[in-house]
């Protein structure tokens, strides 16, 4: 009689077990030694048993192994600027890049950006909750009860320290498109760009916003990190008017200045804009670096509305037909 064959040599299955998911798998990426698996909420990471006991020293192990790693999914316009836009572009069927070396990357700013997205909608909520306690219990002597969130100046930084790192991450994406860019700096890539491109060039005039926003980013993390006097962060505090002005943030430093401001706006803001940056980035730096395909004149477009959801990003591949429509390459 045959031995029984080892249930890593058989086919399975397994469902994800995540009760606060429960939504549909989306799509699928394979880079380096995992496979990612992206439902409309939630991103997780499988491994199969051979990678984690590749000898099967243990053959009581489950085929496979799962990991949720991000409350992230296709509905999430985090994830969909970021890492499905990579997948949709960094490809070496038109990129003479290493490929997975910019998967890689792109997954580790997405880890960044989801960490920097918590502590922004964390102190939102902070923010809120101080606002309600505030309207809910009115004064009933000659004093003013003044709220707070706490901890303003620790979460500052801690925003800051994610946001400069998901900035970092993307600049190390940039030498694989421009590699006499590694080790430079934002101003060295935006110099580089016009003078090579012209700067009139989208890519160039893309530049000139996104610059800026990356260099506050660094120098708010500088200041906060190293209490230098660049940056001035307030807690809730009494106006000379009698209002009770809500957590702001200014900062002056290197050249990067910001007028007072909301934290909870500036954060979201900086969000938004670092999500944007990346997306853009992407889109301009495979179009300019891209290598012939097959003879077929192909560029990066944008999809149109109606295919935006089915491919979970707003750039792709592809041509246009004579009535002006893109028809994405898949």
């Amino acid at each position: 009689m045959a031995a029984p064959r080892p249930s890593r040599d058989s086919g399975n299955s397994f469902t994800l077990n995540n009760p606060d998911d429960g939504t549909p798998i989306k799509d699928m990426l394979s880079f380096g030694r995992y496979l990612y698996v992206i439902t409309q909420k939630c991103t997780y990471r499988v491994q199969m048993a051979d990678q984690v006991d590749p000898d099967r020293k243990n053959p009581a192990l489950p085929p496979a192994f799962q990991q949720k790693l991000f409350d992230l999914g296709t509905d999430s316009e985090l994830l969909r600027k970021t890492l499905m836009q990579a997948k949709v572009l960094f490809r070496k069927e038109f990129l003479g890049i290493n490929v997975e070396k910019a998967m890689e990357l792109t997954l580790d700013a997405l880890a960044e950006l989801a960490a920097l997205h918590e502590a922004s909608e964390s102190f939102a909520a902070s923010e809120q909750t101080a606002l309600d306690r505030m309207g809910a219990n009115p004064s009933k002597d000659s004093s003013q009860t003044v709220p707070s969130v706490g901890s303003v100046q620790t979460q500052c930084k801690t925003f800051a320290q994610k946001a400069d790192h998901f900035a970092g991450k993307l600049l190390k994406i940039v030498p694989l498109f421009y590699a006499e860019q590694k080790g430079k700096n934002w101003d060295d890539l935006a110099s580089m760009a016009n003078g090579r491109y012209g700067v009139d060039d989208p890519f160039c005039k893309m530049l000139d916003i996104a610059v800026p926003v990356l260099k506050l980013v660094r120098n708010t993390r500088d200041c906060l990190e190293h209490h230098r006097s660049g940056v001035v962060v307030r807690d809730f505090e009494p106006e000379p008017d009698g209002r009770i002005a809500v957590p702001t943030i200014e900062v002056n430093f290197r050249g990067s200045t910001l007028p007072r401001y909301r934290i909870s706006s500036f954060m979201s803001q900086v969000e938004r804009q670092l999500v944007d940056t990346f997306e853009m980035l992407s889109v301009h730096m495979s179009s300019k670096c891209m290598k012939p395909f097959a003879g077929i004149p192909m560029q990066i477009g944008p999809l149109p509305e109606d295919m935006q959801n089915a491919w979970h990003v707003r750039f792709a591949y592809g041509m246009y037909e004579q009535n002006g429509r893109f028809i994405p390459c898949g």
